[in-house]
C-alpha cells in the first residue's frame, strides 16, 4: 500500500485505479488532507511521511529538495530514459528539476487561454484571432460582447477572468515577480504595474468584467457557487481566462458550442505554466514501488488518461504532439486541442526566491489586489506596497536564518 499526498481531484481516483490495474501487487491511497508541506516534511523525517507527495509550486519543490526529504531521482530516471529537459514542456520543467537535479515528475501542464461562446460571438459579429493578439485588440470586441438589460445593468459580460490569475497577466507583460538573483521583489516595475493597470482598466474603465459588488450580485442570483466556470457555463460571460482543466465541468454542460483562442499579451507573447510535481520520499519503505508510481506518469497509459480526462494536459510533448490528441474521438466536439498544444509551448513557469516562500508572496500580493479590484487603492500604490511587504519579509526570513544571510549578502554583492 503506496500512500500519496495529492489534491482531492477525482481525476486522481482514476489515475491511481489505473497504476494498480498495471500493477496488481500495488495499492495506492490516495490523502488529500496531509498536503500541507510542513506536516509532509516533519513526517517524512520522523519515517512516517507518505511514499510520493506532489508539489504544488516550485517554491515547494525546492523546500522538498532542500530539506532532504525528497529523492534525487536523477539516475533512477536516467535508467527507463526519462529526461525532463528534452522531453518535458520548458514552462513545468522547474515542478521536477532544483539545482540542476531532477526530484520530481510534473503530473500535467497547465496554460490559460481564452474560452468563448461560438455563438454569442456570431450574434455580435464578432471574431477572434487566429493566433498572437493584444489586450488593446480585445477590448472593443470585449465591449461588444458586454451587454445590459433595460435597468442598466450587465447581463453579460465580455470577459471573465479571476484576479487571484495574476501570474497570467504578469507573464504577458514581461514582468517578473523577484530581480535575478531573488534577493528583491520587483513586483513594482513598471511592466508589472501595467499587468494590474490592465486587469483594473478591464473592470472600472471598460466596464467589461464585473467588479466585487457584481460579482456577489451574481452569487444571489445563482449559478456562481462554482466559480467563472459555472459563471462560463450560464452564459453570464461571453469570453473567460480559463485552462484546459476547466472541460472537466464543462464537459457534463449541455447544449453549449464553446471555442478556445489564445490569451492576448501585453508586451511579450508568452503564458503563465503551471502544475504539479510528484517527489519520492527517499525514507519510504517501499521505495522501489514508490518510485514505480513516480515512473508511472511518463507512461503513455498515464499520459493518454491525463489527457482523456482533461486534467489539464500531459507534461510531456510527445503525447500532446500525437494525433489522438489533437482529435480525440471520444470528445469530436472538442476542437481546440491545438490551441492548447502552441499556448503550452510558450508557457513560461513560476519564479521563486531562496529568501520567502511563495505563499507567503501570494498573500501579500493578493491583500493588495483585493483593494485593487475593490477600487479603493490605484494599480501603483499597491504594487508598491506588495513590493515592500514582500521585501520586508525577504529580511525578515534572512535575519531569522543564519544559513540564508550569507547567501544572502553574497547575491546582493552580485546583483546591486
Amino acid at each position: 500500500m503506496l500512500t500519496w499526498v495529492s489534491d482531492d481531484n477525482p481525476a486522481r481516483k482514476a489515475q491511481a485505479a489505473l497504476f494498480e490495474k498495471l500493477h496488481p501487487n500495488i495499492k495506492v491511497n490516495i490523502d488529500p488532507a496531509n498536503s500541507g508541506i510542513e506536516k509532509v516534511i516533519v513526517q517524512c523525517l520522523a519515517g512516517v511521511g507518505p511514499d510520493v507527495f506532489d508539489a504544488f509550486d516550485v517554491f515547494q519543490v525546492s523546500a522538498y529538495a532542500r530539506s532532504g526529504v525528497a529523492m534525487d531521482v536523477t539516475d533512477k530516471l536516467r535508467e527507463p530514459g526519462i529526461d525532463l529537459k528534452s522531453q518535458v514542456f520548458p514552462g513545468v520543467q522547474d515542478m521536477g528539476i532544483y539545482d540542476g537535479r531532477t526530484y520530481g515528475i510534473p503530473n500535467n501542464i497547465a496554460v490559460d487561454g481564452i474560452w468563448y461562446h461560438a455563438g454569442l460571438l456570431r450574434a455580435a459579429g464578432v471574431t477572434l484571432p487566429n493566433g498572437p493578439w493584444t489586450w488593446d485588440q480585445l477590448i472593443p470586441i470585449a465591449q461588444k460582447l458586454t451587454k445590459r438589460g433595460a435597468d442598466g445593468r450587465i447581463t453579460q459580460y465580455g470577459l471573465m477572468f479571476e484576479w487571484w490569475n495574476w501570474r497570467h497577466f504578469f507573464t504577458g507583460f514581461g514582468a517578473h515577480v523577484f530581480n535575478s538573483t531573488g534577493t528583491r521583489c520587483t513586483i513594482d516595475s513598471p511592466a508589472a504595474i501595467a499587468a494590474v493597470q490592465t486587469m483594473y482598466d478591464l473592470v472600472y474603465k471598460y466596464h467589461v468584467s464585473p467588479t466585487p459588488v457584481e460579482e456577489t450580485s451574481m452569487v444571489t442570483q445563482g449559478g456562481f457557487g462554482s466559480g467563472y466556470i459555472s459563471l462560463l457555463a450560464a452564459k453570464r460571460g461571453a469570453m473567460a481566462i480559463g485552462g484546459r482543466w476547466w472541460l472537466e465541468q464543462l464537459r457534463e454542460a449541455k447544449g453549449l458550442e464553446l471555442g478556445v483562442a489564445e490569451s492576448p499579451y501585453g508586451t511579450v507573447h508568452a503564458f503563465h505554466a503551471y502544475s504539479r510535481g510528484m517527489m519520492v520520499n527517499k525514507h519510504s519503505t517501499h521505495l522501489n514501488e514508490a518510485l514505480e508510481l513516480q515512473r508511472f506518469l511518463a507512461s503513455d497509459d498515464y499520459l493518454n488518461l491525463v489527457n482523456d480526462q482533461a486534467d489539464g494536459a500531459a507534461a510531456f510533448k510527445v503525447a500532446d504532439e500525437r494525433p489522438n490528441f489533437l482529435f480525440n474521438p471520444h470528445y469530436p466536439k472538442e476542437k481546440s486541442n491545438a490551441v492548447w498544444l502552441r499556448i503550452m509551448q510558450l508557457g513560461v513557469g513560476d519564479e521563486i526566491s531562496p529568501y520567502v516562500d511563495a505563499n507567503t508572496v501570494a498573500r501579500l500580493m493578493q491583500v493588495q489586489l483585493d483593494l485593487i479590484q475593490a477600487g479603493q487603492k490605484s494599480p501603483t500604490d499597491g504594487m508598491h506596497a506588495a513590493a515592500a511587504n514582500v521585501n520586508d519579509a525577504i529580511a525578515k526570513s534572512v535575519a531569522e536564518d543564519p544559513s540564508l544571510s550569507e547567501r544572502y549578502r553574497s547575491a546582493e554583492r552580485s546583483n546591486p
